[in-house]
């Protein structure tokens, strides 16, 4: 099969024009800020990628004419976080945040949502301002996730006995993945940690989510020395600004205890002293005890609120109780407990007195607050002394209360003193309040525009306890609908597709907290506009839920397209109409002014079509002016005032390309019948034109005319009036006989106004001379290989002795020729008519055929010249064939192939042997003219036969066409 290559350049792909309007022409006149080009982020959290205009001069920026691709590469992956062209968001992932009102501000910074190690690599950030203005700015984002460090041991060892002891540092969900863990101990002895080198460390294991985990383990034969010392894990880690240490909770004590003679001989002396002080005390406390009065209790005093997580006293006084030992308890009874457990007691400080409490082993409370770091304690003031010699005290219990564990519990306050045998007791039941959360009104964008990205802010600030419900509603056609709803950890969102949340939290020394509740969405004018958003809360403080609303007006700004004028080229003094596109807004209320040198000339209010795909309006306003040349120093704008613009947004249209198109009179000649041999004159006027660029030449039928010709000269006189230019040209020449019937024509191009010429043709007849007909073909478009007949007539002839004769360059034509004889016509002149028949091969192509009159008396001849519109032809090139058809290894054979049908004759025949060119063993024929008019030949390449494969070429090449034609033939021996 041939195939046909054409040596021109191939069509440059539409793409690569594309990224070529992307590469700066010249130098950049936009810089970016300087930021940090590393950056590190923790594990699910926020972060930015900096990224701000610094400074740009030149056009302003749009979000026409500014493309934004932030590109992500990591290991040798590279896909797109974020593309924004000409105003619209084209790709983008979901973790990934630009704020298109930002971006025209200059800040293309890039947030990225919850990061995890997926998003860890290098980021780049290409900004491209129509037409050649590029910056780029390269963020390496690194990302950390901080060990959970947990120390495993036994709580106590016995040392003496050679038993073996382990300690455990298990390090989870870290990242990167590199650490160092080490075991230090540090003894009473030296006083300063000592690393250990005993250690066993586990290979990393990885987690779904490519976070790390690691466990360390050191193993040790304490002994008696030991006693005392401190163990501790020492983490590295990227994420610690220095390492993090973690101390085992261990104790080492003796196994055993070895008793001394000394030690005997003082536990003897020890026991006789201690018994004589018992005995002592034993009759202290007798006549302490002899009178007795019983003691009083008032009822449990209690604040007026007693609020979760804050702290609150209660008192109850006793009083009137003789002697003085007394015992006071405080216990607790919650809701789902079936016992009370003892909080705390108190007992007089006394050193001869003695609890009479028989409750010793309940169960007592466990801390209960959140934190962990208050606890319920008893305290009592000091013991007085009444004057009847009874004593009263207050007891006060101080609590730290938690709504959900203590909330409607029953606090008891028991007395015992020798003289009752029962306990006394006061009881009262707890209710824990909360704080309410307080509403602020939901925060939304000053100006929330059309298809972008929009956050609804609902501050909900200073409560307690923490758990708390958040259920966001939309308000569509009067019914509410639920879009998300948040309780505590757990989020329901109803539509994913479309809605995400995000809250952010902050904690204060009192317990209380405030959040950000964020609603994140893509508001659009036919979802959004007027619609109502609702940010529901519910919490225990709260009686009934808290609520509030927000409306969205949906704006979009109006983008101005660039001002176009009718015409194209404004000619001065004829009406001209401005017309400028507005496009792409909402809501449809917009005014137009048309400004010249900044100062309003007409303002409109026109009416706008609405898209019904996406509700945006436009509009299309006109201005009409009728441009004088002082208009090219004016500038004129196209300004809009719209309710989501700041400031006012214009277009600009400079006259720059004003234009007067030139008047071109016809050609005039200094003499009515110009004659052979004397001096002639052509003149044309040209005026009234601006610019002053103006081309004009003179052609010789359809050859130009210079200075350099001989018998023609050219002057020129240039003038201006008012602004406007005007020139003189006239062409100098002394007519021969061969100008008789020649066009002078002249070609006025003013490329300001046209781009098209102006022309004025002259025919010059000389005085006396014979008038030629323009040629006639029949058929009107010849063919290779048909017959063509070719008519024209000569008339005024003064008298019958002429002749008119064919010719084919200088070669007489004598076949095919009919011309008539002298006829003569009504105004006694003569008339012949000529025709010449003939058959069109590739001969004729380009070749000169004319036809000559000649006077025989006077001597005269006079020509006309006819051109063949005959096209070149690409050769057609049969397949090679060889002969023989099978010949064998070390033989002689023949590569043939013809070539046919091709015009002109000259072509190039290149042979060649796989790479290799054969440059003297080819044979082609002279081409010679074939049955259908056209050149036809034959090329041969003798060849030595060899074996196994080979690979033939025969390349034809037709310089006229440009064309290359290639066969190709494989010979198998």
């Amino acid at each position: 099969m041939s195939r046909v290559r054409s040596s021109l350049p191939p069509r440059v792909p539409v793409l690569v024009l594309l990224l070529l309007t992307l590469v700066p022409l010249s130098e950049s006149k936009l810089k970016l800020k300087d930021s940090p080009s590393f950056v590190e982020v923790m594990y699910n959290e926020n972060g930015l990628l900096n990224c701000e205009i610094a400074e740009f001069t030149g056009s302003e920026l749009t979000p026409q004419n500014l493309g934004i691709l932030w590109s992500f590469t990591s290991d040798t992956k590279k896909s797109n976080a974020f593309v924004y062209t000409s105003g619209i968001i084209t790709e983008k992932w979901k973790e990934a945040e630009l704020l298109t009102s930002s971006i025209i501000r200059g800040n293309m910074s890039l947030l990225l949502k919850d990061v995890v190690n997926k998003h860890a690599g290098q980021y780049q950030c290409e900004i491209y301002i129509l037409p050649n203005d590029k910056a780029t700015k390269t963020v390496t984002l690194e990302v950390l996730a901080r060990p959970t460090v947990i120390v495993t041991s036994e709580k106590i060892v016995e040392v003496g006995t050679g038993g073996e002891m382990a300690l455990g540092c298990q390090l989870s969900g870290y990242y990167p993945c590199e650490s160092n863990t080490e075991w230090l101990q540090t003894t009473p002895a030296e006083g300063k940690p000592n690393v250990l080198t005993d250690i066993c460390t586990a290979p990393p294991v990885k987690n779904p989510d490519g976070t790390c985990n690691i466990t360390t383990e050191v193993r040790l034969q304490p002994g008696v020395e030991d006693i005392g010392s401190t163990f501790t894990c020492r983490v590295s880690h990227k994420s610690f600004t220095k390492p993090h240490q973690v101390e085992a909770l261990v104790t080492l004590k003796e196994a055993e205890i070895h008793l001394s003679k000394a030690s005997i001989i003082g536990s003897i002396f020890g026991s006789i002293i201690t018994s004589i002080l018992v005995l002592g005390l034993g009759t202290y406390f007798y006549m302490r005890v002899y009178y007795k009065v019983a003691p009083s209790m008032s009822e449990i005093q209690k604040p007026v609120q007693i609020i979760h997580q804050e702290p609150a006293e209660l008192i109850c006084q006793v009083s009137g109780f003789q002697p003085r030992v007394i015992t006071i308890a405080w216990y607790l009874k919650r809701l789902n407990d079936a016992e009370m457990k003892l909080i705390d007691e108190w007992q007089d400080s006394n050193i001869f007195s003695f609890a009479l409490n028989k409750d010793k082993k309940m169960e007592k409370v466990e801390k209960r607050n959140e934190t962990g770091d208050d606890v319920w304690k008893v305290r009592a003031g000091s013991i007085q002394k009444n004057n009847d010699g009874t004593f009263s005290i207050s007891s006060i219990l101080e609590i730290h209360p938690d709504i959900f564990m203590d909330n409607e519990a029953e606090i008891t306050c028991k007395v015992m003193h020798p003289s009752n045998s029962e306990a006394i007791y006061k009881k009262i039941k707890l209710h824990v309040d909360g704080i309410p959360p307080k509403l602020a009104h939901i925060i939304k964008p000053p100006n929330v525009q059309h298809d972008s990205s929009v956050t609804l802010t609902c501050p909900i600030n200073f409560f307690k306890p923490h758990p708390l419900k958040i259920t966001w509603y939309k308000e569509m056609h009067g019914e509410k609908i639920p879009l998300l709803f948040l309780d505590n950890a757990n989020e329901e969102n109803m539509y994913p597709d479309k809605y995400s949340h995000y809250m952010t939290g902050f904690n204060y020394s009192d317990h209380t907290r405030s959040v950000y509740s964020m609603l994140l969405f893509n508001a659009t004018i036919q979802e959004e506009d007027k619609s109502q958003y609702f940010c529901k809360v519910e919490h225990i403080g709260l009686s009934s839920p808290a609520e509030e609303q927000v409306q969205l007006d949906i704006t979009a700004f109006p983008s101005l397209d660039a001002i176009l004028s009718d015409p194209v080229n404004p000619v001065i003094g004829k009406m001209l109409t401005l017309t400028c596109k507005v496009h792409s807004f909402y809501p449809e209320s917009i005014t137009v002014h048309w400004l010249k040198n900044d100062d309003v000339v007409e303002s409109q209010t026109p009416e706008t079509i609405q898209n019904s795909e996406n509700g945006l309006h436009e509009v299309t306003s006109s201005f009409i002016i009728t441009p004088t040349l002082s208009d090219l120093q004016c500038k004129y704008k196209c300004q809009v005032d719209h309710k989501s613009l700041m400031y006012p947004r214009f277009a600009e249209y400079i006259p720059e390309h004003l234009v007067s198109h030139p008047q071109v009179s016809e050609i005039t000649s200094n003499s009515a019948s110009p004659e052979v041999g004397k001096e002639l004159i052509l003149t044309c006027n040209i005026s009234d034109y601006y610019p002053e660029d103006i081309q004009v030449e003179w052609f010789r039928n359809e050859v130009r005319i210079n200075n350099n010709v001989k018998y023609e000269k050219i002057a020129e006189q240039n003038s201006c009036k008012d602004g406007l230019h005007s020139k003189v040209t006239t062409i100098t020449l002394t007519p021969s006989t061969d100008d008789h019937q020649v066009e002078y024509r002249i070609e006025v191009c003013h490329s300001k106004s046209s781009t098209k010429p102006i022309k004025k043709c002259f025919q010059l007849c000389l005085k006396g001379s014979p008038k030629m007909s323009a040629f006639r073909m029949e058929p009107e478009n010849p063919s290779y290989g048909q017959h063509l007949s070719v008519f024209c007539s000569v008339s005024g002839i003064s008298h019958r002795n002429v002749t008119v004769d064919w010719y084919k360059e200088s070669q007489l034509i004598k076949k095919g020729v009919t011309n008539t004889k002298p006829i003569l016509n009504s105004d006694k002149t003569y008339k012949i008519d000529a025709c010449l028949k003939f058959l069109v091969t590739a001969e004729d192509f380009e070749r000169k055929l004319f036809l000559q009159y000649k006077d025989k008396d006077k001597g005269d001849k006079f020509t006309q010249h006819i051109h063949l519109p005959l096209q070149a032809m690409t050769p057609e090139v049969s397949e090679i064939e060889c002969q023989p058809p099978h010949p064998k290894k070390g033989k002689k054979a023949i590569l043939c192939c013809k070539i046919e049908h091709f015009c002109p004759m000259d072509i190039l025949v290149i042979w060649s042997k796989g790479w290799t060119e054969y440059k003297d063993e080819k044979n082609t024929e002279i081409p010679k003219i074939d049955e259908k008019g056209l050149y036809s030949t034959v090329t041969r390449l003798p060849i030595d036969v060899v074996g196994g494969r080979t690979e033939y070429t025969c390349e034809v090449r037709h310089p006229k066409t440009n064309d290359i034609v290639e066969k190709t033939y494989v010979l198998q021996v």
